[in-house]
């Protein structure tokens, strides 16, 4: 059962959880939050399936979170009625000898925790 939330948008409902991403494999485990599911589908990448289905998906914002700096960021991959997929990015800067910085960016299982929101409306009505 949803709470009231106030807003401009028709319907409005919003799933918040939290999943851990294991040190050694990557594997993802629901810590906290209701009507989703969580499976890491690929190195770096975890999708959150939604118990039920959506109109629409109107943000979604994933945050990793870990008691030690990892130079990672969490980015949304893809969003759906249904099913929303994270990507989880190390990123690692290096400075040559002229002064040049280059960020890479890849793939990462590494172990955190990721946070996330998201907004979702369950009506045909168009988002404002």
């Amino acid at each position: 059962m949803f709470s009231k939330v106030q807003s401009q948008n028709y319907e409005v409902k919003i799933i918040t959880g939290r999943f851990d991403v294991a040190t050694s494999t990557g594997t993802a485990t629901k810590e906290a939050g209701l009507g989703y599911t969580v499976a890491k589908t690929a190195t770096g990448e975890y999708t959150i399936t939604l118990a039920d289905k959506y109109s629409a998906v109107l943000s979604a914002v994933a945050v990793p979170q870990s008691a030690t700096v990892l130079n990672m960021t969490a980015q949304i991959k893809s969003a759906s009625a249904s099913v929303v997929v994270i990507n989880l990015v190390k990123l690692a800067a290096t400075i040559d000898q002229q002064s040049t910085i280059t960020v890479a960016a890849a793939a990462s299982d590494a172990a955190c925790k990721v946070n996330f929101v998201i907004h979702l409306q369950r009506t045909s009505l168009p988002a404002v």
